[in-house]
């Protein structure tokens, strides 16, 4: 029997449970392994358990700022894992400070949800497993 590459893992970090579950069915359907989470508590300890490659986490999480995780994430795996922030509420100087912040991606809600699988395969060519 020939190894198997594991699925990679991807988590998405948001509290509206629609944006989550259409996103999880997108990518568990292109094959992906997917965690969810509703905060950013939760996103961070799903972060530390999983090891995931690509999160999307939402800049407005009802506990903390999705900034503060971002910088979390980025200061534990660096460029091992790409992050990709989401907002209803797009404003230039969101993005450029995702980007400052070292954010490999920045979506604006409503977004197509056929994107996500091309999105995600592309970042995960543009970056290595983050290692406990």
């Amino acid at each position: 029997m020939a190894n198997q590459t594991p699925p990679a893992i991807v988590l998405i970090i948001d509290d509206e449970p629609m944006i989550r579950w259409a996103m999880e069915e997108t990518l568990r359907t292109a094959g992906y392994d997917v965690a969810v989470a509703a905060t950013a508590a939760e996103g961070l300890a799903q972060f530390s358990a999983r090891r995931p490659r690509v999160v999307f986490l939402d800049l407005r999480l009802p506990d903390e700022d999705g900034f503060a995780v971002l910088k979390k994430i980025k200061a534990e795996c660096g460029n091992a894992v790409a992050v990709i922030v989401m907002t209803a509420f797009s404003e230039l100087c969101s993005a450029a400070e995702a980007q400052r912040l070292g954010a490999y991606g920045y979506l604006t809600k409503p977004f197509p949800f056929e994107a996500l699988e091309e999105l995600v395969a592309q970042a995960l060519t543009d970056t290595r497993r983050c290692t406990p």
